[in-house]
């Protein structure tokens, strides 16, 4: 029983996987091929239809229909060595993710612009081996949201823009773990549940000279709510028919903090150049309140995680090269928000500084395809106070390449 009652602690810490997805080592701000070539510095530009996540008031400077359909390849890397006198090392298996983002975008001539966006703000996952020291912590785990984001905006006389818009949260999570016992079989749990919730947007951008524009953008926090999420058991075989291994179902309400964009943005004749401050309210995590019912049984439990709020700083620019082509680079640097004590090989996290480059290329005079590669190294980072008692060493890169089509009438 008490590995039963450490397998519950491990999926009630599991079931924050939308608020884990959020933090910095798996939130996504790359909503958009030719922002992320920039280093996500985009806010005070906001100048293509994923101003709808970047900052919704840049939609009325999209005169006509604005199209842009794409997604971002993602190749994470990983590896775990154990503290001790004895030292074991294991490799993450390989593993990808691609998440799209589509908008299509409309604005007149009197400044009113429409829009409405769907993407992929927070996810991934890790796959380790079946065998591997931490296999009762994870083997798997997938998570993925999707935003679908309704936005309108309205500008001034080019000087002042204002966008709003409102969030509709989809989320999904599948996770497997193996489950301890004192015999020798060692079944897998799996845990897949969904959950949807919903918030709100608005951004601001002025331009008080030609050159030079500021831009601020906010989204609030949402509550994803999930209700009707399963726990199943697999390779029992003697343990079949126990009631610690019965079917199950979980519940649970998680808080998606609010963050927000500031950023200043200089556009000379061919270059230009933005620095951007991202902030995001962490501290909207303190705990997580979980239910398990099996059969007739049902367990509470409070999970504590006390994250801190965490920043990134962006700078990035492009370079008009030709009427077909413009070179893009950035640079990023992203603060953590997980205490040392909640890291957990879940989805491990560090300080990491983003490294940017890309094209535009405008195909037609409608049509565009701009393409984006970061490289992204996460600092090594080494848990010697694990709150579940699992200390090593994590070492972690990624490599990202996103691809937008952009066609305007």
């Amino acid at each position: 029983m008490a590995s039963i009652r450490k397998l519950f602690a491990s999926l009630a810490i599991i079931a924050v996987w939308a608020s884990s997805a959020f933090a910095g080592g798996y939130q996504l701000n790359e909503t958009g091929a030719k922002a992320t070539a920039m280093g996500g510095a985009f806010v005070a530009r906001a100048d293509d239809p994923s101003a709808i996540f970047f900052n919704p008031a840049g939609l009325s400077y999209l005169k006509g229909l604005n199209v842009m359909l794409g997604g971002e390849l993602i190749l994470p890397s990983t590896t775990f060595r154990s503290l001790g006198p004895i030292s074991t090392q294991t490799d993450m298996n390989s593993i990808s993710f691609f998440p799209p983002n589509a908008y299509v975008t409309y604005s007149m001539d009197n400044g009113l612009g429409f829009g409405v966006g769907l993407f992929t703000p927070y996810g991934l996952g890790t796959d380790w081996p079946t065998n591997w020291p931490g296999n009762t912590i994870v083997t798997k785990i997938t998570l993925q949201t999707f935003y679908i984001n309704p936005t309108i905006s309205y500008s001034y006389k080019h000087l002042v823009s204002i966008g709003v818009g409102f969030d509709y949260v989809l989320g999904s999570v599948g996770l497997a773990q193996k489950v301890a016992t004192p015999f020798t079989t060692e079944p897998t749990a799996t845990l897949k549940g969904n959950g949807n919730g919903s918030s709100f947007n608005f951004g601001v951008l002025v331009t008080p000279v030609k050159e030079i524009s500021v831009g601020f953008s906010y989204r609030g926090r949402a509550n994803l709510k999930a209700t009707d999420g399963t726990l199943s058991f697999s390779d029992l075989g003697a343990l079949t028919g126990q009631s610690q291994f019965a079917n199950g179902t979980v519940s649970t309400s998680v808080p998606l903090p609010a963050t927000w964009f500031l950023g200043v943005a200089y556009k000379g004749d061919r270059y230009s150049v933005e620095a951007d401050y991202q902030w995001v309210g962490w501290n909207a995590y303190t705990s997580l309140n979980l239910n398990i019912t099996q059969g007739n049984t049902t367990n509470e439990k409070s999970i504590v995680g006390d994250y801190n709020n965490s920043y990134i700083v962006r700078v990035g620019g492009d370079y008009k090269i030709s009427e077909m082509f413009t070179a893009r680079a950035g640079v990023f640097y992203d603060k953590n928000p997980i205490p040392d004590m909640y890291l957990e090989p879940l989805l491990p996290d560090a300080d990491r500084l983003g490294l940017n480059v890309g094209v535009g290329v405008n195909v037609t005079h409608n049509m565009a395809i701009d393409a984006s590669y970061m490289f992204l190294p996460f600092k090594q980072r080494t848990i010697t106070n694990s709150a579940i008692g699992f200390n090593g060493t994590y070492n972690t890169t990624a490599n990202l390449l996103g691809i937008d089509i952009s066609y305007r009438l």
